[in-house]
C-alpha cells in the first residue's frame, strides 16, 4: 500500500470543500505550489522550465509573508516550495518555511539537496511535513550527466540526504524524507544502484516516475522510448528493496496512464493553484507563464481579491466548460483530482442509488 498516495489524490478527506464546489460556491485552494526563485544551481536535462531561462528573480520576503497570512485566513491548508528553480537558493527560505508552518499551514519542500547544509536542515526539518529530493542518477558520472553538475556534487548530495535522516532520527521528527527519480533512457540502467545508495541513507521512500513533457517549448526529448516490459522488470527489482522502514514507490499509474484522460475539462484548479517567482498566481505549472491562465499578481492585488476577481472567474469558466484537456500536457498535477471530480459531476455508472 502506498500510504503517501503520490500517484493519487486526497480530496476524499476534504469533502466539505468538495460539496461547496459542487454547490457552485467560491472555494479557495487547499494546496498551493510556491516557486520562491526562478534560478537554479542545476541544469537537469529533463527540466520542465528550462525554456523560461532560469530568471534571476525571487519572491519578496515581506510580500510573501503577507501572502501567507492571507492564504491561512481563506483556508489554504498546505504549500509546497518547489517550482521553476531551486527553493534553497532563496535567502529567506528558512523564514518562509518556519513562518508558513507557524501560521498553521503544512509545508513540503522539493529540492536537489545540494544546498541543504546541516545547520539549515536542523532549522527547517522540524517545520516540514516532508522533503523530497530530486535525485536522478546511480553513479557520480551518471548523476553529473543528468543534473549537469560536477561529479563530486553526487557525493555531497548523498551526504546531505544522510545527514537529514540522522537529524530526523535524533530529534524524533515527524517529517518524511524521500527521493524522486525520473526514469529516462539515460538513467534507467542506473536505477538499482541509486536505490541501493539511497536506502543506506535511511530515507523513508524512493519514488520512481516517468518523464513528463510539460511544454512543447521544453528542450528535452527522449532519444528513445523505454520498453514497457523492461520497465516493469526493473520496477519490480527496485521494489524488492522495500522493507519495513523503506518504501520503493513505483508510480505505475503514471507510467501506464501516461497521456490518458477520462475527463474533458479541468475542475482541479479550484482546489490547487500555483504562485511563481514573479508573484503570479496561476492555474497550474504548465500554463503559469501564459497570461491567459494567470489570475493575478500578489504585488498588485491581495490574494482574496485575485481569487474572487473577474479574471479568475473567466478563466475558471473556460477551464470547467470549454478547455480541451486532451491538448494539455500529460500527467499534470490536477490529473487525479480531475478524474475524481469528473466522475462526481458526470457519473457514468448505472444504478447509483444502489450504493
Amino acid at each position: 500500500m502506498d500510504k503517501y498516495k503520490i500517484d493519487s489524490h486526497k480530496l476524499i478527506y476534504h469533502l466539505p470543500r468538495v460539496c461547496d464546489w459542487l454547490k457552485g460556491k467560491n472555494i479557495y485552494p487547499i494546496y498551493m505550489e510556491i516557486s520562491p526563485v526562478g534560478s537554479c544551481n542545476h541544469r537537469c536535462v529533463f527540466c520542465a522550465y528550462d525554456f523560461i531561462g532560469y530568471p534571476n528573480r525571487k519572491l519578496d520576503c515581506k510580500k510573501f509573508l503577507a501572502f501567507i497570512d492571507e492564504a491561512k485566513d481563506v483556508g489554504v491548508k498546505s504549500i509546497l516550495f518547489a517550482g521553476e528553480g531551486e527553493p534553497l537558493l532563496h535567502p529567506d527560505i528558512e523564514e518562509f518555511i518556519i513562518s508558513s508552518k507557524n501560521s498553521g499551514i503544512d509545508v513540503g519542500l522539493f529540492t536537489n539537496g545540494q544546498l541543504l547544509r546541516e545547520d539549515l536542515a536542523k532549522s527547517i526539518l522540524p517545520f516540514l511535513t516532508f522533503v523530497r529530493f530530486s535525485f536522478n542518477g546511480g553513479t557520480k558520472e551518471n548523476y553529473a550527466d543528468i543534473h549537469k553538475v560536477k561529479p563530486e556534487i553526487f557525493e555531497r548530495v548523498v551526504a546531505n540526504i544522510k545527514k537529514a535522516s540522522e537529524i530526523k532520527e535524533r530529534g524524533s521528527l515527524d517529517v518524511d524524507i524521500g527521493v524522486q527519480y525520473v526514469l529516462l533512457p539515460e538513467n534507467v540502467d542506473y536505477l538499482i544502484k541509486a536505490v541501493k545508495i539511497l536506502k543506506d541513507t535511511r530515507i523513508d521512500y524512493f519514488a520512481i516516475k516517468p518523464f513528463v513533457q510539460q511544454s512543447h517549448l521544453q528542450s528535452y526529448r527522449a532519444g528513445e522510448q523505454l520498453d514497457s516490459n523492461n520497465i516493469e522488470d526493473i520496477l519490480n527489482e527496485a521494489e524488492s528493496f522495500s522493507s519495513e522502514n523503506f518504501m520503493v514507490i513505483a508510480r505505475r499509474e503514471s507510467f501506464e496512464d501516461y497521456g490518458k484522460r477520462t475527463y474533458k475539462h479541468c475542475y482541479g484548479t479550484s482546489f490547487v493553484s500555483v504562485l511563481n517567482s514573479a508573484g503570479d498566481i496561476a492555474t497550474c505549472l504548465p500554463y503559469w507563464d501564459k497570461e491567459d491562465f494567470v489570475f493575478g499578481n500578489i504585488y498588485k492585488h491581495a490574494f482574496k481579491d485575485i481569487w474572487i476577481g473577474e479574471k479568475r472567474e473567466k478563466i475558471k469558466h473556460y477551464l470547467e466548460e470549454d478547455i480541451n484537456t486532451q491538448k494539455c500536457p500529460p500527467n499534470c498535477r490536477p490529473n487525479s483530482i480531475n478524474k475524481f471530480l469528473w466522475e462526481i459531476k458526470n457519473p457514468c455508472v448505472k444504478h447509483i442509488t444502489f450504493v
